[in-house]
């Protein structure tokens, strides 16, 4: 039996300034819907500057995902940090998990880290990895 082949996208955008717990909370749940519907997985970072996320499944599913979330009015400055082919899932569990990292000090680490990476328009192989590093991580 062939598997299909699958991928993975991560990117990076700029939230709104009057992005709210709650608008975070309704992006999460309309994400967990969708994804649950075309068989995406990932993970959804976000910050008081910028929503970060790593998106997998069958290509043609991550790619109209994707799509969407570009054309979604609730952010902008969307920018791809990575596409690839990949052999298995890292979240095969989470239709959309999310982790908030909206001012809480125990997260200053990673708040560093995104709003670091949210000033950059391109990334770099070996940036790319590190972020992979980043979504491995949690």
């Amino acid at each position: 039996m062939t598997q299909t082949a699958l991928m993975q996208l991560a990117y990076i955008s700029d939230c709104h300034s009057g992005t709210t717990h709650a608008t975070v909370a309704g992006i999460h749940q309309q994400a967990k819907r969708n994804n649950a519907v075309n068989k995406v997985t990932g993970v959804l970072l976000t910050t008081d500057k910028h929503f970060m996320q790593l998106l997998e499944g069958e290509p043609q599913q991550v790619e109209q995902t994707y799509q969407r979330i570009r054309q979604d009015a609730r952010h902008s400055n969307v920018r791809l940090i990575f596409s690839r082919s990949i052999a298995q899932r890292q979240f095969p569990n989470w239709h959309m998990g999310l982790k908030r990292v909206l001012d809480e000090a125990e997260h200053s680490d990673l708040q560093a880290i995104i709003s670091m990476y949210g000033q950059r328009e391109q990334f770099s192989a070996q940036q790319a990895d590190a972020i992979s590093l980043l979504f491995t991580s949690l």
